[in-house]
Parts: C-alpha cells; structure tokens; sequence
C-alpha cells in the first residue's frame, strides 16, 4: 500500500527543525512540498500489469477454467499489481496464438510444450507435482479403453477396431500409445490412418464407446478415474488395455509415465515476472484450494523432457528433426559429383526406357495389324472352304432337285391327262398335294445349300445331333452310293438336346464324310468292301460322334494332321480339319483324330452338353 501524507511527514530530519531561524517559512514549506511528492511517487507502482496464459483444455473449455483458474488467482494473489487472463485452446488454436505472439505463459502437456520449445523461444518455469504415483512428477500416460465386453483382450487385438482419439497431436492422448505400437512393430501405417480424431473433449470419446459408436478410446491418464468420480460413467462398463500402475501409480494406464503439464514463459514476457511466477509457483502448499482444483499438490523445478523427446523423434515428429528433403539437400551439396553422375544415368535410363517403350508400342501395333489381318485371311479362307466343298457336293444336290423336280414333272402331266378326261377338282387335290410336298422337299434343300455357302454370325439352336448328321448324310449320300460306299449310321443312348451352332456342325460331319469317302476310294485293297460308319453315342452330360472308314488310313502322324495348310490331295487347301477342330472348340468340345484297327481312320467328336431336367 502506498504511504499516507502523516506518515511522511514524521519522518522530517531534525536538523530541519533547528535550521528554522536560518530559513523563511517559504523554504519549509517547499521542503515539505517536495517530500510529499517523494511520497506519492511509489504509487505509481501500484497499476496493474496484464500477462496471457494460453491452456491446452484436453476435457473442454469450462473444465479448463475449473482446473486452472485457481492457479491464477494465486499469482495474482501472491504477486502484486497483476492480473493473469485465461485462454483455453485446443492444439490448433495453441499453434496458432504462438504464431502471432499472444501468450505471456503457457500451461500445457509435456508432448506440446517441448515441441513448442523446440520451435519458439520458451522458458519452462515448473512442473506440478501430482499425488497419482511415487514419481510426483510424472503421471502423463496413454490410456486404452474398451467396453467390459469386448473381444478386444490386447494392443495386437485392435488392428481393425475403430479407434478414437482427441488429436494425432496429444502426448496423453495418443502420442504415447502410437508409439508403444511402433516400438512393437505389430501393425502397419494403415493402422493409424484408420483411427479418428474428435477433438476436446476427451469425455465425449469414452462416452461414444460405452454407447458402442467406438471400439477403442484413447485417453490421457486419469480421465477414466475423474469421469467415475464425477459419475458420469461406472466402472464396471469398462476395462483397460494392458492396464499396469508403474510407480504405484493411482490411475490404470497403457503405456509408462511421461512428465506432468508445465508452466513455460515466452518471450514477451520479462524476465524479472517469469522469476516471480516461479517463486509464486514454487510456494503453492499441497493444500492449497489452487493445487486441489488442478488435481495437484504444488509445482516444483521444471522435469526433464529427455523422454518425450525420445518419443517425438522416434515418430519423426520432432521440430529439430531434419526432414528427408533437407537431408537429401545437403546430400547433394557434399557429393555434387555423385549426384551429377546418378543424374545423368538416370536421364539416359529413362532416355532408354521411353525409347523402349516406343519400340514396344511398334511391335504391339505391328502384331495388332498382323492378327487382325490373318483373321481376316482366315474367314475368306473359311469361306473359300465352304464354298469348294458345296461345289464339290453339286453332283449330290443336282441329283437330289432332279428328284423332287422329275416327281412334280410326272404329277403335272398326269394332271393334264385326268383334267383333259374330265375328272372333278376334288379327284385332282390329292395329286397337287403331292406336287406341293415335292415343292418343300426341293425348297429345304436349297435352304441348306444357302446356310453352307453364306458366312453368317455364328447361330446357336437347340437341337438333337441326330438333326445335322442325318442333315449331312443326306447332302453327301448320293456320292456314296455313286462310288458304290457303304453308309452306316449307329445311335446309341437316350436322345437329348443341346446349344449347337448347325451350320458349323454340317460343316464338320460333312468334312469328315468326305474325308472318308476319298480314304476309302484311295484304298488299294480290293477285297476290303468300302465302308463308313458313324456312330452317336448320348451319354449323361456330353455326346460323341464317331466317324471310321476302312480305307487307307493316315498318311501322317497325328501331330502332322493338326497343322493348318497339311494336305495329301493335289487341289486341296489343307484347311478342312482345322476348321473340324475350330468349330468344335467352340463348342468347347474334344476333336480326335487317330488310326483305326486293323485299317483306316476314326475321328472321334466329344461335345459336352447339359441334360434338362424334367
């Protein structure tokens, strides 16, 4: 408190009183003046000074200022003509306010205030002593919390839990455990990008496990105990990962003990109220209601950061670390040679490497143009095939129109003849019906010359199989009978039908047939009766036909056969077979060809097939 006016003035020397006679009034009273003035001036000191304390509020802004501003008001208290404002801030807004200089003090964990200190100019003034271990100050630890019924019994259990956390920047409230998990090396970074970060307050996070929205929630040490003694939570409901209590510790925690919060000055504050908040800090009694609002009892000398630290580098997420940028910088400057060197390999590997990729690009266009090109060669061929072998069976259709067309002839002339002798029209109606009979016969087989020699998409119908072999046989059936072969058809099984393309299966029957028919005229053995037979054999889910003569056998091996382009016949194309095969594979079926005993060749066609239930 500043001196009274009275007081002063009874400190007047006595010498002044015995000057009197040697002085006027006048000089007294300006002496007394003057002294008065002295007195007043310490009052001046009394104005208050202001100072900002930034506080990381972990459990939300009004839990902060419940902790905090206690410890406050004792400053104030204790350190005269000053006034102490409290601002709570999340990690962001932290950063924030010291990146535009707004704090005096900070009080915050011991993972934020070293990495602050490592970024900023900072002074840690003290570390509070808490009553939560044998170690007063540490009790800073991550906290793994699972409902009481979960599956999750360990950390290597949590892989694919959903994991909450308050922030990737908290040291109590996931710093600690991320790095527990690395130094295990049970998990991949996968597993830390799936966890999700809520923000303060840690509360809400517990909470969104008991209500089951969270498998895992990680808190800092002590939340789970505060939340029970508030009642906002029970026990039972819940349990901890790993739980332990080093230093006889109060609290069930995951990970070991880090160093309290810290009390820290910045560099806008001086140096004379950094020491006064340091002595005020150092004097707060264990019992004081200050220490018990903060969970505390007192603050001592500032607790060595060596372990977070140890912790934030092994994250790589320590200020002071070198990023692997400026690493490779300054690689390059020690070793401009090398790198030069690396550089110019490099350049020319990639120079090597477009240019292999462009005669790559050649090729693959090269082989396009060349496949598509041999495809298109392939279907005129196919069509060319098709075409030789209709002209080739002229004989066998000319000689199956002349039939139906010398009946119609013989039916018109009777037909004059009875209408000449008077007959009604109903007499004559059985004889156009038989015209018209013959008239269908001759249609279809036109149809089916059409069907062979026109290149038409491929078209699957359901059919039996017996449809296109008696189909074939009786396109090539006059020419067996020309050449005096004989023609046998065996059917064996329980008919079925199946998805057959019949135009590419006439084809291959009549490919086969013809094939036969010019083994068995080759044959030099008289006494051998030419023979053909085909057999179809329906089994449970696949048919076989089978195509044997008696003629002269194969001229080649099998392997030889198989190619395209191989013939034995003067004007043949060597495409036939190819084709059989082509068309049966479609159908993904089996196309064998192999000698007959004691003489010939059988081919034998496998078509798998699906028997309809009934």
């Amino acid at each position: 408190m500043p001196l009274s006016f009275p007081t002063c003035a009874t400190h007047l020397p006595g010498y002044l009183q015995r000057l009197t006679p040697f002085l006027g009034i006048k000089a007294v009273f300006l002496y007394i003046v003057s002294m008065c003035c002295l007195c007043v001036c310490p009052a001046q000191a009394g104005v208050l000074q202001h100072y900002d304390v930034g506080v990381l509020a972990l459990r939300g802004d009004q839990h902060a200022d419940q902790s905090w501003r206690p410890t406050l008001d004792w400053l104030e208290e204790t350190i005269p003509n000053t006034e102490f404002t409290l601002h709570t801030y999340d990690f962001e807004e932290l950063d924030e306010a010291f990146e535009h200089n707004q704090l005096d003090f900070l009080l915050t964990s011991p993972g934020q205030a070293t990495r602050i200190a490592r970024q900023y100019p900072l002074n840690w003034l003290a570390t509070q002593k808490t009553p939560y271990s044998s170690n007063l100050t540490h009790s800073i630890a991550s906290v793994a919390v699972v409902r009481s019924d979960s599956p999750y019994l360990a950390l290597r259990d949590i892989e694919y839990a959903r994991v909450g956390a308050v922030s990737e920047k908290a040291f109590g409230g996931f710093l600690a455990l991320r790095y527990e998990i690395e130094k295990r090396n049970v998990f991949g970074s996968s597993f830390f990008k799936r966890v999700k970060f809520y923000g303060p307050p840690t509360d809400n996070i517990l909470l969104s496990v008991i209500d089951n929205d969270l498998d895992v929630a990680v808190l800092p040490a002590c939340t789970l105990e505060s939340m029970i003694k508030e009642g906002r939570i029970e026990r039972h409901k819940v349990r901890v990962l790993e739980g332990k209590r080093p230093n006889d510790s109060i609290c069930t925690v995951t990970t070991p003990l880090y160093p309290n919060w810290t009390f820290a000055k910045t560099d806008r504050a001086s140096d004379s109220i950094g020491k006064l908040v340091t002595q005020s800090l150092l004097s707060m009694h264990e019992s004081a209601y200050a220490a018990e609002a903060a969970g505390n009892v007192g603050w001592t000398l500032p607790a060595s950061p060596v372990k977070v630290d140890h912790v934030l580098h092994q994250l790589d997420m320590h200020p002071l670390q070198r990023t692997w940028q400026e690493g490779f910088l300054k690689w390059l400057d020690r070793n401009q040679v090398l790198a030069f060197a690396t550089f110019v390999v490099f350049m020319l590997m990639n120079i090597y490497h477009f240019w292999l990729e462009y005669r790559f690009k050649r090729s693959k266009d090269d082989l396009k143009k060349t496949l598509y090109e041999l495809k298109e060669r392939n279907e005129q061929l196919e069509h060319a095939q098709r075409t030789m072998i209709v002209s080739e069976l002229g004989s066998s259709i000319a000689h199956e129109i002349n039939q139906p067309l010398s009946t119609i002839k013989n039916y018109s002339e009777g037909l004059q003849r009875r209408i000449a002798q008077g007959m009604t029209p109903d007499e004559l109606t059985p004889f156009l019906g038989k015209i018209q009979q013959q008239v269908t016969v001759a249609s279809g087989i036109i149809q089916r010359l059409r069907g062979l020699i026109k290149q038409t998409p491929t078209d699957y119908v359901t059919c039996d199989p017996i449809f296109f072999i008696k189909e074939s046989i009786s396109l090539i059936e006059y020419d067996f009978q020309a050449q005096k072969i004989a023609l046998n058809l065996i059917v064996e099984g329980e008919p079925l039908q199946g998805e057959f393309d019949v135009i590419g299966m006439q084809q291959v029957m009549i490919n086969l047939l013809k094939n036969a028919k010019d083994a068995c005229m080759a044959s030099l053995d008289y006494e051998i009766s030419p023979t053909v037979t085909i057999e179809l054999l329906y089994g449970t889910h696949e048919v076989v036909i089978r195509v044997q003569d008696n003629g002269i056998g194969l001229a080649a091996s099998e392997n030889e056969v198989k190619k395209p382009f191989y013939t034995t016949k003067e004007d043949g194309l060597g495409l036939g077979l190819p084709i059989c095969r082509e068309v049966v594979e479609a159908h993904r079926g089996h196309f064998i060809i192999q000698a007959a005993r004691p003489v010939g060749c059988e081919v034998t066609v496998v078509l798998p097939i699906k028997r309809e239930q009934e």
